[in-house]
């Protein structure tokens, strides 16, 4: 072996943990040493763009609304109604008992970024977190993943917690394995690693026992010590990742972006490492040859919601995963003299959970032409005359009930003054309404 390579080698094995800032930012520096996270898992899937309800969970067999109403009927799934266009029919039949519909919920905006705005914090204004940054900042203290941004909507953050992008996969497999070449070898014979890793310790805690040290350059030898002696994290990490690489297809056997990114996400949390992320998926703004376009990408949604669920599963994850699925504004009940739909003010949600009472349930409801029901806070009926406008800030005031943050001082600190809704009570629903 010539000399430069050896070194080469050695410099991967060796400075992984010194390079730990460099390659994946301070927050990650204390991954071996931050707590091992194993509660809920809250997952923002966002449909960039405006998603038609009519197209989805709130459909409407009106030719003029939905042009396929001409040719078929809607179908049904447990209490669920959906459209049959794409492959929803079989999303719903498999994942009915793991859904809860909103239906009817009044955006209040048809503008992208305030809509998508009330949708993730509950307020039109800017200035309120996100419901994932509030989660992490509540339950993800001292975590270097806590608030991970996969491409979804992504607002300003408001200072609780920091928002990471998904890591590479080849830095974070070096960091987990730094003695790893890959196929089975090693950089180093294990007994050789072994040996420099114990010169380094030795190295550092000579390094920290120095009086000369200034404060910051303390700090960092203290955080160093102390990833390098609680190796929980990223031996989980190490035991994780896929020895063959991330996943590329989805159950179809088809290329989709968004699985590895959701295999990525996934590898993470098992590993303790993160509490919330965000994915988004575009295209959805159908000003033009609405249905072929939605329907397309409907697939993708409905394809990488199953690979989800199916990995997770694999990974042991399912029974902590919440999953709201949301977007911007809604679409019109008509067509454009494109064939598309324009913006909307009344959309749906959907919140999927497994092995829960108040799913397989419709609350929230839409006119014949997509027309904004108030119900019933209690009974969930409606009731257009002294009923609840469902808005978003009930849907994110009851999110963080279930999530367990309404109580908590930060969630305090930004009220949503929402009266309550039977959201998640399991025994009253609104129902099919068309």
């Amino acid at each position: 072996m010539q000399r430069r390579d050896f070194l080469r080698m050695l410099g991967t094995a060796t400075l992984a943990a010194a390079a730990f800032p460099r390659l994946l930012g301070e927050r990650l520096a204390m991954a071996q040493a931050a707590p091992i996270y194993n509660g809920p898992i809250l997952i923002t899937f966002h449909a960039r763009g405006g998603w038609d309800a009519s197209s989805f969970a709130d459909p409407r067999e009106n030719a003029n609304i939905n042009h396929w109403a001409a040719q078929m009927p809607a179908g049904t799934a447990g209490n669920l109604r959906y459209a049959p266009l794409g492959e929803n029919a079989a999303f719903f039949t498999k994942y009915a008992n793991d859904m809860l519909v909103i239906n009817g919920i009044d955006i209040q905006s048809g503008s992208h970024s305030a809509g998508a705005r009330n949708r993730t914090t509950g307020r039109l204004a800017g200035g309120y977190p996100q419901l994932n940054e509030l989660f992490a900042a509540v339950n993800g203290q001292g975590m270097p993943m806590a608030f991970v941004n996969a491409s979804g909507y992504s607002i300003d953050t408001v200072g609780l917690a920091a928002r990471s992008n998904l890591p590479d996969e080849n830095t974070l497999r070096t960091i987990a394995t730094p003695n790893n070449a890959g196929q089975g070898n090693s950089y180093l014979r294990p007994t050789d690693f072994d040996t420099i890793r114990r010169y380094q310790d030795e190295r550092l805690t000579a390094l920290r026992g120095r009086t000369d040290n200034l404060p910051r350059w303390q700090t960092q030898l203290d955080t160093l010590d102390a990833a390098r002696n609680s190796t929980t994290g990223l031996n989980l990490l190490a035991q994780s990742l896929p020895t063959g690489g991330l996943d590329r297809n989805d159950l179809t056997g088809n290329r989709n972006n968004m699985v590895s990114g959701l295999h990525m996400y996934l590898v993470t949390a098992a590993a303790g490492l993160t509490t919330t992320a965000t994915f988004g998926l575009g295209g959805w703004d159908t000003h033009d040859d609405h249905e072929n376009r939605h329907s397309s990408r409907l697939n993708q949604l409905t394809r990488s919601l199953d690979y989800l669920w199916d990995k997770a599963t694999q990974l042991g994850l399912a029974d902590r995963l919440i999953v709201h699925i949301t977007s911007d504004v809604g679409r019109t009940p008509h067509y454009n003299a494109r064939n598309g739909k324009d913006h909307w003010q009344v959309g749906s949600d959907i919140i999927m959970r497994r092995n829960v009472a108040w799913t397989n349930r419709i609350v929230g409801a839409s006119g014949p032409g997509h027309e904004a029901f108030s119900i019933d806070p209690v009974s969930l009926a409606v009731d257009n005359n002294n009923g609840t406008p469902l808005q978003p800030k009930h849907v994110q005031s009851e999110l963080r009930k279930l999530l367990g943050l309404d109580g908590h001082p930060l969630a305090q600190q930004f009220p949503l003054d929402a009266a309550p809704v039977a959201l998640f009570d399991g025994s009253v629903s609104t129902g099919i309404v068309v």
